[in-house]
């Protein structure tokens, strides 16, 4: 078909990869960018936590409010879309877990 169906001539080397490409490195990269944005959303709630104990939540909390009112975005997204899609956290879960951390430092 196409010409390649000649059993003395190899493969051409760019069907070998489009094939490699298509069949073998889509679930590589697939997994690849859900572990990129399981750090990347580590790494968000890290710097929360960091301004939280420079005592900078609220003002960041009203920063983050305002960003997120002018982007239009969506107030709480599908968990599951979220965390394979969302490279960084919905703004309701960063809001609670700033005032979750900001609890336990006036308890402590």
């Amino acid at each position: 078909a196409f010409g390649f169906d000649d059993e003395s001539r190899p493969i051409p080397t760019i069907i070998a990869l489009v094939l490699f490409t298509s069949t073998i490195w889509a679930p590589v990269d697939k997994t690849l960018s859900f572990i990129m944005t399981i750090h990347s959303r580590k790494c968000e709630f890290e710097a929360d936590e960091f301004s939280v104990n420079l005592g900078m939540s609220s003002k960041l909390q009203s920063g983050l409010c305002k960003i997120h009112l002018e982007n239009l975005g969506a107030m709480s997204p599908d968990s599951w879309y979220s965390t394979y899609h969302y490279s960084h956290p919905p703004l309701v879960e960063r809001l609670s877990a700033m005032m979750k951390l900001d609890t336990a430092k006036k308890l402590s």
